[in-house]
């Protein structure tokens, strides 16, 4: 009888921390009393070991609401009259990708534009997000909000 008791209350608990942790956010989001996404901070650097565009290889890390580190892709249509181009960087780590789509204004002293997360795969799908772009040198400087 005493091993039923005992029993029942595992039971029990399990399903109470089960329901509680449940019903916690992702640590990627956080919501508001009316459970609306509230964005949180993030920001993207990516180095490319190719000094010329397209850079077809590198590394990235990010920081704030999401810390992952990987490898980084440059694929993107070439410079309209060397001021404007279209970018797609695949940013790749051990729980997924993430594909970015950034347009970029080459007719300022340091380039500069915006970016968004349009895919995601693994841990990171559905994850969305979007902000401003500097390129610094072989580097993105991605600073934003995900949402």
């Amino acid at each position: 009888m005493q091993h039923n008791k005992l029993f029942s209350a595992a039971t029990i608990f399990c399903m109470i921390a089960f329901f509680l942790v449940s019903w916690m956010p992702s640590p990627m989001t956080v919501t508001n009393r009316s459970g609306i996404r509230l964005p949180m901070p993030i920001t993207i650097m990516a180095t490319y070991d190719n000094p010329d565009a397209p850079f077809t290889g590198g590394t990235f890390w990010t920081s704030g609401a999401l810390m992952i580190s990987g490898t980084a892709t440059m694929a993107g249509n070439p410079n309209i009259n060397f001021k404007r181009a279209h970018c797609e960087i695949i940013l790749t780590s051990a729980d997924g990708t993430i594909t970015i789509h950034q347009e970029c204004n080459f007719a300022t002293p340091t380039p500069q534009g915006r970016w968004e997360i349009v895919s995601s795969t693994g841990v990171y799908s559905g994850l969305r997000a979007n902000g401003s772009l500097t390129m610094p040198g072989n580097s993105d400087l991605m600073v934003g909000s995900i949402y």
